[in-house]
């Protein structure tokens, strides 16, 4: 094995390592047990007859993870240093460059009235095809949970490629669209409509506008079957080698969307994370995600990221 390459293995098996005491030191105060008692709450899809309500983060009902609720992520772990946001879809339009190869390996957190879900690792890749297509993959796993009484399995998976439509480097404005295949995980599907297929699609459209080191980005779209979203964004570099960003989410369903919902699905997010360039392929990245004015049978919660990414400018296959 070549020396940059272990290097570069280290680093991963360091970071994942360091994320797992954070997370672990973070759950260890929470109360344990099934959810009913203690102030915890369980996802209504678990028919525990627990029908007590909760107030968390804005809004009120029954805990749920967000990985239940087929609306938009809860928290954008990209900011200005990465390029792709497969895991997020508040994104900006900037398209990496032909043969670029993006990778981020990180683990994300949500925390809700004492109950909370973990999902590592979650692998987000990006590669460049064209000056104007790129595609990208997200695939989450989730960590199993006894206050939820689940295994550990495949997150909800995003796949993507995006085209952009206005990619002028010269020019401040940015235009792209990101065709989404998802594929819904278990939990999501178990309490899903009967007809409703595990494979839904997505057509995310988002702009971008740059002026220097400032980038202010905004997306909207919609999901299969019936998931509205917009947001936006903005982020700064703050020197060579630090990204920062901050943004606003906005979920809707016209109409509830599974078997157990009694309302129409509305989530809202606010969103901040930071990116660091350790080398010129090596970084790392975390956010910090807040829902407000959100009930907490729609994934209302606070979503906690860190990760690596890893990242080469010209892929092999291109040489």
């Amino acid at each position: 094995m070549s020396k940059p390459l272990a290097s570069v293995l280290t680093g991963v098996v360091v970071s994942l390592a360091v994320a797992t005491s954070l997370f672990a030191q973070g759950k260890s105060t929470e109360p344990h047990g099934n959810g009913n008692g203690g102030g915890n709450t369980v996802p209504a899809a678990t028919g525990n007859g627990n029908s007590g309500k909760t107030s968390n983060a804005g809004g009120n009902g029954l805990g749920r993870p967000p990985s239940d609720v087929p609306l938009a992520a809860p928290a954008n772990i990209s900011t200005t240093a990465s390029p792709s946001t497969p895991f997020a879809w508040i994104d900006n339009a900037n398209l990496m460059a032909p043969g670029a190869i993006w990778v981020g390996i990180s683990m994300v957190r949500w925390q809700n009235a004492g109950v909370s879900q973990m999902s590592v690792p979650v692998v987000d890749a990006a590669v460049g095809m064209t000056p104007r297509l790129q595609i990208g993959a997200s695939v989450p796993r989730i960590a199993a949970s006894d206050a939820l009484g689940r295994p550990a399995a495949l997150g909800t998976a995003f796949f993507n490629a995006k085209v952009g439509i206005i990619n002028d480097s010269t020019k401040p404005l940015r235009l792209a669209m990101t065709p989404t295949l998802e594929v819904l995980n278990t939990s999501a599907l178990d309490v899903a409509p009967t007809e409703q297929s595990r494979v839904q699609w997505g057509l995310p459209v988002s702009a971008e506008v740059d002026r220097g080191t400032l980038r202010a980005y905004g997306s909207s779209g919609y999901f299969s079957p019936g998931v509205w979203f917009a947001g936006a964004g903005v982020g700064t570099q703050i020197g060579s080698r630090t990204g920062v960003a901050v943004s606003f989410s906005h979920a809707w369903s016209s109409s509830a969307v599974d078997n157990t919902l009694l309302a129409a699905p509305r989530r809202n997010d606010i969103s901040t994370g930071i990116s660091m360039a350790l080398t010129s392929n090596v970084g790392v990245f975390g956010s910090v995600g807040r829902t407000f004015k959100t009930d907490a049978q729609f994934g209302a919660g606070t979503t906690v990221s860190v990760g690596l990414s890893l990242s080469t400018a010209r892929s092999a296959f291109t040489q």
